[in-house]
Order: structure tokens, then C-alpha cells, then sequence
């Protein structure tokens, strides 16, 4: 999420009363998969990844010892506002929002290689292209650019035009995904949101697709091929969710109910949504039978002494399908955040990880 709306999110999450990437595969061997922390424990090698927006940094933590923890500080100016992130193998792809730039970072060694930057704006989503290929969207600049992590220069300077306000984009059959909100300057849709299609190695425009709900925010790719498109709409009303056929880009069906404000979107190996909502926690969708698991009025989360849901920015599952998903917190109800942990299957809730200030995304991976 861009971070002048997690601005706004936060803003309505402070005033509300009722808030609260490919699985790794883990292993039983006894010797760690890579070296040092990020090999995990002896039993489980899985690794938790936090980029915390308001702290400023990525958190990573061990599945097998959730209190060992590596922090990697991404900067100390009040510009660095940071919501999401894209890994590939042992590097990460941390767009910094107000910063107009992009954090290049080595996992292995905890430390930001790099930093790419935008002449101005402000860095929201991101994805790898390659090993060694990012594109990262500007959401003021209504742009999408290219940068390589060996490249002389530092300013990203391979440019594409997208609809207004790219938050998030995927890679899909060489193509670079690219959701727009479709906002105004003052955050009011100017229409559905829209997908375009980018050609990485031209980075020009090769097909659009109008969503069926307004301010897209977030996409994943299924089993099935197909594209997830989250459409948060007004944070009051359920958003939705639109299906699009990313060969074609044709737009498959748009499916209604999938909480207020929802707002990222992550898809299991086993084709289960896990749809975020900063006001109800997460639904589960099957993509599959296209049918819910957990449905709005029964999502995933961890509830208050009311009975209310906690909100959920992000959700994602370990190898043995536990899901995690982050509580961002709220200072008016004096409710710390958190990562919550969910037993596969009956969602019951496991643990909770104390993982730093301002949670907004996750990843689980092993090394």
C-alpha cells in the first residue's frame, strides 16, 4: 500500500472502533540450507520476513525460534515510509515511499546494498523481473520504472506511463502486472481500477484491463495462472475482488464481499486467497471452487474482549499452511501489534510475535 493511503488507513483506523510470494519449502534435515541466521533453526528453517512501516526497517525472525531476530534499518529520515516489499532468492526490493526511492537489500548479510531513486514521488510496489532485474511503481508520477542491481547509476531512468496511482505489481508470463487505484489527487476514483501489462525489456505498455471495484491496491497470481486484483473501494462499504486472465488480460468475473477495506491479497501453493482487511482481519477464498472458506462474517482473526476483529494488513502461510498475518496496531485502544499465528485448517490462533513498531507486510521463506 502507497504510503499516503496507509496514511489515511491509519487515520481511520485510530478513529475506528472495531480494528483491532511463494511459500518456502521447509525441510526436517538437521543441517540449515544457507548459512547464519537466515538458515533458521536446526528443525525448521523457515524465516519470517516484516517490512514495518512506521519502524522504518524489515524484521526477520525464525519460524522455529520466533524471538531470534534480525533488524535491518532502512533509513532514519521521516520520508522512509515504507509498506511493502518483493523478494528474490536472498535480496529484497523495499520501496520507500515519501523517500521516492528504493532499497536494495542482502538478506544474508542484513544490510541495504543500495538504494535506487526516482527523480520524485513516491515508491509503492515492486517486483522482480530476474535475479537481478526490479521494477518498482511511482505512484504521484503515475509511472512504472526498471532498474538493475549492477548498474552504474543510481536514478532510475527506464520509465513507463500507467494509469494514475500504481500501487502493486506482479510478473506473470514475463510480463510486469501493474494495479492502479485509479485515484485522484485527493483520493476519490476517477473510475474502476486498472491492470496494465508492461514488457519488462521495452517497458512499454501492452495491454490494459478496467477492474470491476474501484481503488484496485493489490494482486497475486494463483495456481491456476490467473490474476487476484483486490479492490479496497471506499473503506466503508466491501470491496471486492476481480479475476483477470493475464494472457489475455480479459477480465474473468468480478467476486462481491470480501471485507471492508481490504487491501492485500496472498495466494497459497494449494490455490487458498487470503484477502486482508484493515477492519475485519482475513477472508479465505478457494481459488479453486471459487468459494469461500472464511467468509466476512467469519474471517480470520484475532479478536478483542468486544468480540471484534482485529484488523489484518497482510497474511501469508508457512510450508505446513499455519497462517500469519499482520496486526499493524492501534494506539486508541492501546493494542499492540503483532504477527499473529493461525493452526492450519481451523484457523485457531497459535502465538502472537512481537516483531516492532508498524507491521504492514510479510513473507515466509526459506533460504
Amino acid at each position: 500500500m502507497p504510503a499516503k493511503r496507509l496514511q489515511c488507513v491509519v487515520a481511520a483506523v485510530v478513529l475506528s472502533t472495531v480494528l483491532l510470494a511463494p511459500i518456502g519449502c521447509g525441510t526436517d534435515s538437521t543441517e540449515p540450507v544457507a548459512p547464519g541466521f537466515i538458515g533458521g533453526t536446526s528443525s525448521n528453517h523457515q524465516i519470517g520476513i516484516v517490512v514495518r512501516s512506521t519502524g522504518r526497517a524489515l524484521t526477520m525472525f525464525q519460524l522455529g525460534s520466533p524471538t531470534t531476530q534480525r533488524e535491518i534499518a532502512l533509513g532514519s529520515s521521516s520520508t522512509i515510509t515504507p509498506t511493502g516489499f518483493s523478494i528474490r532468492g536472498r535480496r529484497a526490493a523495499v520501496p520507500l515511499g515519501d523517500a521516492a526511492s528504493v532499497a536494495f537489500v542482502n538478506l544474508e548479510t542484513a544490510t541495504v546494498d543500495r538504494f535506487f531513486t526516482f527523480a520524485k514521488g513516491n515508491a509503492t510496489g515492486s517486483a522482480f523481473v530476474d535475479d537481478t532485474t526490479v521494477v518498482a511503481a511511482n505512484l504521484l508520477e503515475n509511472q512504472v520504472g526498471k532498474f538493475t542491481a549492477n548498474q552504474a547509476a543510481s536514478a532510475i531512468t527506464s520509465l513507463a506511463n500507467v494509469a494514475p496511482q500504481p500501487t502493486a505489481i506482479t510478473v506473470a508470463n514475463g510480463r510486469a502486472l501493474v494495479v492502479s487505484s485509479n485515484l485522484d489527487s485527493n483520493f476519490v476514483p476517477i473510475g474502476p481500477g486498472i491492470v496494465s501489462a508492461i514488457d519488462p525489456k521495452t517497458m512499454q505498455v501492452v495491454g490494459t484491463a478496467n477492474m470491476g471495484g474501484t481503488n484496485s491496491t493489490d494482486a497475486a497470481v494463483g495456481p491456476d495462472g490467473l490474476l487476484y486484483v483486490v479492490n479496497t473501494g471506499d473503506f466503508v462499504g466491501q470491496g471486492s475482488m476481480t479475476i483477470v486472465n493475464p494472457a489475455t488480460m480479459a477480465v474473468v468475473t468480478t467476486i462481491p464481499d470480501m471485507g471492508v477495506g481490504p487491501g492485500a491479497i496472498y495466494i497459497d501453493a494449494a490455490g487458498l486467497a487470503y484477502i486482508s482487511s484493515f477492519f475485519g482481519g482475513t477472508t479465505v477464498w478457494n481459488t479453486a471452487t471459487r468459494s469461500f472458506v472464511r467468509g466476512n462474517d467469519n474471517p480470520v482473526c484475532a479478536k478483542i474482549a468486544s468480540g471484534a476483529c482485529r484488523g489484518a494488513f497482510a497474511a501469508s502461510t508457512n510450508a505446513q499452511g499455519d497462517v500469519y498475518q499482520a496486526f499493524f496496531g492501534s494506539t486508541s485502544q492501546n493494542l499492540p501489534p503483532y504477527i499473529f499465528v493461525y493452526k492450519a485448517g481451523t484457523f485457531s490462533l497459535l502465538d502472537s510475535i512481537s516483531v516492532g513498531s508498524g507491521p504492514a507486510a510479510l513473507a515466509i521463506r526459506t533460504f
